[in-house]
């Protein structure tokens, strides 16, 4: 901003009043070091107004307004070598394709940067959320319909493919909606709750705000679900899932449907997995 008010001052001073600049004198108005301004000077893109034989440099009034034109232009996200391009070829038409092309850029940086936030909001109100949460004790809880990005677990033979997949998934997640969650989720077929093997899920999952169109879509039912909130490592899940069946039938209710699996801490906040948080559901109804 110092450049520019002494841009204005500049505009207002006599064309006649021949006054320059010692380069610590220039950068000191521009808000830079000089360092920069030697850079700027071996590149081609701002070389001082005046050298005198003993090497010492010197700008003039009018390339602050040079420097303005650097400024700005460095300030939308182009490139030195681009500037330099720019100060070869100086028009209108030139400047306006220039300023197009990075108003598409930083829309674009724009879209990544507010899908990024929606994330660590949706990161952050998880995490609070199991901060404050009571641990392993079952409660019934009434839902609303809820959309997934799911992918198909394979199994555990090839780790390697495992891996592959689960990157792939993250990739294909952000394609599909900018507004899925940071954290995994994964999913336990009816059919493998009913035969207690609960360390085996059928899908991976990412919880999105908005229903897409997209063959991985996942619906979760609106509907009565019996919840607990898991503290612990991923192998005692095994422990909250039998204390959950017991609870349903506690209640004279019955599994009506798959069960979810959503992180609230994992990897990402915590080191000892023995601090992670994970919220199981179960959809169930009367018997």
């Amino acid at each position: 901003m110092k450049c520019r008010k002494a841009v204005t001052i500049g505009r207002r001073m006599p064309s006649k009043d021949k006054q320059y600049f010692t380069t610590n004198e220039f950068a000191e108005i521009c808000g830079v070091t000089k360092h920069t301004l030697f850079h700027y000077d071996e590149i081609g893109i701002l070389k001082p107004e005046l050298v005198k034989s003993n090497g010492y440099r010197y700008y003039s009034i009018k390339q602050f307004y040079q420097y303005d034109m650097i400024f700005i232009l460095k300030q939308a996200g182009t490139s030195l070598s681009e500037i330099k391009d720019y100060i070869m070829d100086q028009n209108p038409d030139h400047f306006l394709a220039i300023l197009k092309q990075k108003e598409q850029r930083l829309k674009d940086e724009i879209r990544k940067t507010t899908l990024m936030r929606n994330k660590v909001i949706s990161a952050i109100d998880k995490t609070e959320e199991a901060l404050r949460s009571i641990y392993s004790v079952p409660y019934i809880e009434e839902c609303e319909e809820e959309y997934f990005i799911i992918v198909k677990i394979s199994g555990y033979d090839n780790d390697k493919e495992e891996l592959q997949k689960i990157r792939e998934h993250f990739e294909y997640c952000d394609e599909q909606s900018s507004d899925c969650d940071l954290l995994m989720g994964a999913i336990v077929s009816m059919e493998n709750l009913i035969a207690g093997e609960y360390d085996k899920p059928d899908y991976y999952s990412n919880k999105i705000k908005h229903k897409v169109k997209s063959s991985r879509l996942r619906i979760k039912p609106k509907g009565t679900y019996a919840v607990i909130i898991h503290k612990g490592a991923y192998r005692e899940l095994p422990k909250s899932y039998e204390k959950l069946k017991e609870f349903i039938v506690e209640k004279n209710m019955m599994l009506d449907g798959d069960a979810y699996e959503n992180d609230m801490l994992s990897y990402l906040a915590a080191v000892d997995p023995n601090e992670f948080v994970v919220k199981i559901s179960i959809p169930v109804k009367s018997v």
